[in-house]
């Protein structure tokens, strides 16, 4: 099964991993944007920490604050 990563505007958490068949769920998933896609559950995880240090290493780790504009300007 597919997953992706997504991430939701006004949101406390950086991303959220979402299983293709969770994602049809709009009610619930109306408001979260597709960041990544991954073939399955443990390479999701591998991309969302790709993800984070991708940003660490163009901005360091102290401040996430500009997370979501980047992460769809690079990988949207």
């Amino acid at each position: 099964m597919e997953y992706y990563l997504c991430i939701k505007p006004n949101d406390k958490n950086l991303l959220h991993i979402v299983s293709q068949k969770d994602l049809r769920k709009m009610h619930f998933y109306k408001d979260y944007m597709v960041v990544a896609a991954a073939a399955d559950e443990p390479e999701a995880f591998v991309a969302a920490a790709a993800l984070v240090q991708d940003y660490c290493d163009a901005h360091g780790s102290d401040d996430f604050s500009h997370f979501g504009k980047w992460v769809k300007g690079v990988r949207c």
